[in-house]
């Protein structure tokens, strides 16, 4: 009799499934696991994409920087500029009989510079420019012991005004930007400069 019962009960055991609740349990931490797994995905791609986007961004930002650093540097003078639209800064070099103008479009959002080594077709420097400036300084440094060493703005004294040709030191400055794909943030990264020109001509 006791062998007859285990028998049955056996059998019961071995027919038995997952009840109507215990199914939608499982439903349910199968699609919270699956919905975890694509979110980490997800923000994975976006932290790839960030990354590639900074380095990419970043490696563009030091070409240009070293670019426009030796444009400044080897130019004897700086014969026009504009800090309105379109912004634009012209040097020249008067030992070599060449010049250079660095270009903002804030339409197109990039930054070029034509004349670059004496030549004459224009070259993009940069890409997803969102703003560019820059200020001009003459040679006088000004110690300031909260911020440190700044410089007078290279001004004319009869006119009160900035004169290009008093310039010594420019000060640079731009932030580039680009849209990650799937997500409404964007990597951006930030560059500022003081370059010096080394041949310029006393006034």
């Amino acid at each position: 009799m006791s062998t007859e019962f285990s028998t049955k009960s056996f059998r019961r055991a071995k027919s038995a499934g997952f009840t109507l609740v215990e199914l939608m349990i499982a439903i349910a931490v199968g699609v919270v696991v699956i919905a975890t797994i694509v979110m980490l995905s997800i923000i994975s791609a976006q932290n790839f994409v960030a990354t590639a986007n900074y380095v990419q961004m970043n490696d563009q930002s030091r070409l240009a920087l070293d670019l426009i650093s030796r444009e400044i540097r080897n130019a004897t003078a700086v014969t026009a500029f504009s800090t309105n639209s379109p912004q634009f800064l012209r040097l020249t070099n008067a030992n070599m009989g060449v010049g250079s103008t660095i270009a903002y479009d804030s339409t197109n959002l990039t930054l070029t510079v034509v004349g670059s080594a004496g030549q004459s077709s224009s070259r993009t420097l940069l890409t997803g420019c969102n703003s560019f400036g820059f200020q001009l300084f003459n040679r006088y440094p000004l110690t300031n012991s909260l911020s440190g060493i700044s410089f007078y703005a290279s001004t004319n004294a009869v006119t009160g005004q900035v004169d290009a040709k008093f310039c010594k030191v420019v000060n640079m400055s731009w932030k580039c930007s680009r849209h990650i794909v799937g997500s409404k943030f964007s990597t951006e990264i930030v560059q500022t400069a003081q370059v010096v020109l080394r041949n310029q001509v006393s006034q």
